[in-house]
């Protein structure tokens, strides 16, 4: 393999991984470009979610989390994943001009 082909080849793979990197920072960033809470805390609920469902697959049911517990994590982690889909889809508000009255 020659020494320009394994450039190139780290070139491509250096550029896929900042391509990946800005759409997953993408993904937490509201219509003004900001990062919004919203993604963030409907990423982190539904990351406990799955670990817990997993967690608790495992092990006996002594150790298993308050039903309600869940339920709030669930409910909090819904509610976050709709505001946000709202928000992709919604179209941006327009700010309204002062027009003078006279």
């Amino acid at each position: 393999m020659s020494a320009l082909s394994i450039f190139i080849s780290n070139q491509l793979k250096h550029t896929i991984m900042m391509n990946f990197k800005q759409w997953v920072i993408d993904l937490f960033k509201d219509e003004r470009g900001s990062t919004s809470v919203k993604p963030v805390i409907a990423l982190l609920g539904a990351l406990f979610l799955s670990v817990t469902m997993t967690i608790n697959s495992f092990s006996h049911s002594d150790f298993a989390p308050a039903d309600n517990l869940v339920d709030a994590v669930l409910i909090i982690t819904a509610i976050g994943m709709g505001a946000d889909t709202l928000d992709k889809f919604s179209s941006p508000k327009k700010k309204s001009e002062d027009t003078p009255a006279g």
